[in-house]
């Protein structure tokens, strides 16, 4: 045991170092000599004299005495303002600042927030940013909705469209073989036919079927997209979730995770056509005979029945009803397609 006083720091040691703290303390309030001392110790004379000579015994930093950066304070303090205000990324602030900073790229950026301890996010913004809200309260009618990557089927991808009522967890489900504009206004449509009460708010993400918000600028458009178009006619106000946060539209994700658990995972296709029935039998099921505790216990079905008096009808029976659709269409001539390839 060394008998001595450490002296109370925040302990770095330099990964290639022969000696720690306490021995440093030894060997500099030590009367040996620098030989006697690295003899005793196992290092070098070199060593045992630098730290006979050193007043303090933590390892030094290693960076410049004198930083060689064109970078002014004012542009320093205005790329930590973006990354602590706004949580960006590296890439993120460089699209920001590149038209207001000369000669401006990423890895300055990086080394200017490694300079400011900013490199990493420090965890009370990460928090502040991710604080858990509840829901404001709404009535009936405020629709969840994302797009889900199916399984490839036959070298074909595959893409669900899925919805869930906020109140009554009421979900709905479309399978589609492309992911646009056209196939999002039809799965809008197919949900307002569905649901048996007005549907007054909807929330999506930023994707391309469903919003124009996610163009670059360089490809920005002033024109109405049919989602948009859609929600007009039938008076619903069509907000999105802020860029990058996901857990904004955590109902449906929660959604999409069972449906992964209990079909996507569960069950092999052979046809696209076999994953379209396990996913409506699925949904049915779901709201018709699954309990959630959020509605006291009770299915979906029933809390619309029990409580506004209204009907649930079966999604297979309604998909049957209402059309066979475009999409419909589509998906049976991708099938037929594919199997005169493989003839």
């Amino acid at each position: 045991m060394l008998d001595c006083e450490i002296p109370k720091m925040e302990i770095r040691l330099h990964r290639n170092a022969t000696t720690t703290i306490g021995i440093r303390q030894v060997i500099k309030e030590s009367n040996l000599s620098a030989y006697a001392l690295a003899k005793k110790y196992g290092i070098s004379q070199t060593t045992a004299q630098r730290w006979k000579k050193r007043e303090r015994v933590e390892d030094r930093s290693s960076c410049p005495h004198k930083l060689r950066t064109t970078l002014t304070e004012a542009e320093e303090e205005l790329i930590c303002f973006e990354r602590k205000q706004f949580k960006k990324t590296i890439e993120d602030i460089y699209f920001t600042l590149q038209g207001r900073v000369s000669n401006l790229y990423p890895m300055k950026i990086y080394r200017c927030l490694c300079r400011h301890g900013l490199e990493v996010l420090p965890e009370e913004f990460v928090k502040a940013e991710r604080q858990i809200k509840k829901f404001r309260r709404y009535g009936l009618g405020y629709v969840h909705i994302d797009l889900l990557y199916g399984p490839k089927i036959n070298k074909e991808r595959s893409y669900i469209f899925t919805a869930i009522d906020r109140v009554s967890k009421v979900g709905f489900v479309m399978l589609g073989r492309t992911k646009n504009k056209t196939t999002g206004a039809e799965f809008l449509k197919q949900v307002i036919r569905f649901y048996p009460y007005k549907i007054n708010y909807i929330l999506t993400d930023n994707g391309f079927e469903f919003c124009y918000k996610a163009l670059p600028k360089n490809k920005k458009t002033k024109k109405t997209h049919p989602f948009d178009k859609i929600c007009k006619e039938n008076k619903i106000q069509h907000r999105t979730i802020k860029f990058k946060h996901p857990w904004t539209n955590g109902l449906v994700e929660n959604f999409n995770k069972k449906i992964k658990k209990g079909v996507l995972r569960k069950f092999r296709f052979s046809s696209i056509f076999e994953l379209r029935e396990k996913l409506l039998s699925f949904v049915d099921e779901y709201n018709h005979n699954k309990r959630l505790r959020s509605l006291n216990y009770k299915t979906p079905a029933e809390y619309l029945k029990e409580t506004k008096q209204v009907t649930l009808g079966h999604i297979q029976t309604h998909l049957s009803r209402n059309c066979v659709t475009s999409l419909d269409k589509k998906l049976t001539a991708g099938y037929h397609s594919s199997k005169r390839g493989e003839i």
